[in-house]
């Protein structure tokens, strides 16, 4: 019973995406609120269409109809054997309500298909208002499909997390466009945990003291920072800050934090030794004209090699090995001295008990 009523809402499909198309182009698409609204408006109209008034337009090729039926035909068995609809009764209104609203919402079978194949106890009802929370946030349906298909723990998430955390996002300076090109590429950004993302602004805005309007432009352009270490973070800033003499606006302008903090290192570096680059004095002041940061870091390798540092890529990959090798010993060295230090305070505690 269940399987047959949930074929006849969707042989609606391809009607219902037909009109969703209409209605994109609508004035009333204004906004996302109103256009979902609209969506929703045309989806309750939709389900009392006839048959007869169907079979008046016809709306897809023969080809599309057999490959969408080819597709719900197996939706079909993946929603009437998911687990979560196993341990209720049946129920073919509340089936009726969550396929209409998904197809109300763009998704096709196909794209149906994958969301219940990911994490399938979980309730259809439950499923729905998560993926609505993402698509309110202003993603996508790939980018959406993307977060579920690296991430299926997220469909796992409360509505209310999700708008919590696009409000947090949205403070930090993440618009629509930006906030689905971040979830598109880090889609951990929805399950770190808040104090993560706190303690990543704190260090940006206490301790490398950018501004809020710069801890947002680099939160945008480099969101990988959020998954990185605090302590190499810090470390990455102070090498620019301190090392470099480079101030925190040229620091945002270069998109420093994309680049890894060795390949910075082994840049700086072999221009230092080849005299192309010098610290700055207290005054900021270099006895040569520096290569901007944003050249230096933005640079291909064989760009960086031949047109700013004039040299070869065999002798820059002889430097990077022995540069490698110095790093090595400095840690062994500095390993030792704690180890000797620490030795030295064992010896005073027993000399004083």
């Amino acid at each position: 019973m269940i399987i047959a009523t949930l074929k006849k809402i969707l042989q609606k499909q391809s009607f219902v995406s037909l009109a969703c198309h209409c209605i994109q182009f609508s004035p009333l698409s204004a906004s996302p609120v109103s256009f979902r609204c609209s969506l929703l408006h045309l989806g309750c109209r939709s389900t009392g269409t006839s048959s007869s008034e169907q079979s008046e337009v016809n709306l897809t090729p023969n080809n599309s109809k057999a490959e969408s039926n080819e597709s719900t035909q197996k939706l079909l068995e993946i929603l009437a054997t998911s687990p979560a609809e196993q341990q209720r009764p049946s129920d073919m209104g509340h089936l009726k309500k969550v396929a209409d609203s998904f197809f109300n919402m763009g998704f096709s079978p196909a794209q149906m298909m994958q969301l219940f194949t990911l994490q399938p106890s979980i309730a259809p009802q439950s499923r729905l208002a998560v993926i609505s929370e993402l698509l309110l946030l202003g993603l996508s349906i790939d980018s959406t499909l993307k977060i579920l298909q690296k991430h299926p723990e997220v469909l796992k998430l409360s509505a209310k997390h999700l708008k919590d955390r696009g409000d947090v996002l949205r403070r930090l300076g993440f618009k629509e466009g930006s906030l689905d090109h971040v979830a598109f590429h880090y889609p951990s950004i929805f399950i770190l945990p808040h104090k993560r993302i706190q303690a990543v602004e704190h260090l940006l805005r206490e301790k490398c003291l950018f501004t809020v309007q710069q801890v947002s432009k680099i939160l945008q352009t480099c969101p990988n920072i959020l998954l990185e270490d605090l302590d190499y973070l810090e470390c990455k800033f102070q090498f620019a800050y301190f090392r470099m003499g480079v101030k925190q606006r040229a620091i945002v302008k270069a998109g420093y934090f994309q680049a890894s903090l060795a390949e910075i290192k082994n840049r700086v570096i072999f221009l230092e030794r080849l005299g192309l680059y010098q610290t700055p004095d207290k005054k900021g002041q270099t006895q040569i004209v520096n290569p901007k940061l944003k050249r230096i870091i933005r640079a291909s390798e064989s760009d960086f090699v031949t047109n700013i540092a004039c040299s070869s890529i065999e002798e820059y990959e002889i430097f990077k090995q022995l540069l490698a090798r110095e790093e090595e010993q400095r840690w062994k060295h500095e390993a030792l001295k704690v180890e000797l230090l620490d030795l030295e305070s064992d010896g005073e505690e027993s000399d004083t008990e």
